[in-house]
């Protein structure tokens, strides 16, 4: 049997490092908040903001911003996992919904598929209030509850593909690969098979 044994810690040479670059290190973290790396990225980040940012204050600051951009990737997780458990078990959900001009709502949807273009992830449901399938944008689900109500399977014909006018049907237009548009949506987990 082979083992290894860890070396010493190697040092790098001296790297420089843009602000843009160090917010893309300071996202890939928030992706991954409680990743098994988390710590030492954390470290890593420190380092890097002590450097480009003198000032005790301002990096203290930005810190506390990239804690901020983690607890909201925490927060979409939380949303998603929540999403997709009534998909699983059928269950009624109720949103806090805000929609493109900003308005909040409250909405009894049932689930029944997630969607994802390029660039966003939708819950695709029947809305009790507006009595019609709906494609709700995961990023504008505020806060979601899960009921004890069972959810009616529907036809998923019903459903479609937006239309171009609507915003989830421009996010599946906008898709750069032509095969990945003849294929149409991609059902995520949790989503109906």
């Amino acid at each position: 049997m082979n083992r290894t044994v860890p070396g010493p810690a190697a040092t790098l040479p001296p790297i420089t490092f843009t602000p843009e670059e160090a917010a893309a290190i300071a996202v890939a973290l928030a992706a991954q908040p409680e990743g098994p790396y988390a710590p030492d990225g954390r470290a890593a980040l420190e380092k890097i903001l002590e450097v480009l940012e003198p000032d005790p204050q301002r990096r203290a600051q930005l810190l506390a911003t990239s804690l901020w951009v983690s607890a909201e990737a925490g927060r979409s997780a939380e949303i998603r996992a929540i999403v997709e458990r009534a998909l699983r078990q059928r269950r009624v959900l109720v949103l806090r919904y805000r929609d493109g001009k900003g308005r909040a709502s409250l909405r009894e949807v049932e689930p029944q598929l997630l969607a994802r273009s390029s660039d966003q992830v939708f819950l695709i449901g029947w809305c009790r209030e507006r009595q019609a399938p709906r494609w709700f944008r995961e990023d504008r689900i505020e806060s979601v509850q899960i009921t004890s109500e069972p959810a009616p399977r529907r036809d998923p014909a019903l459903f479609g593909a937006p239309s171009d006018t609507h915003p989830a049907g421009r996010a599946l237009s906008r898709r750069p690969d032509p095969v990945e548009r003849r294929r149409g949506l991609v059902v995520l987990p949790g989503g109906r098979q």
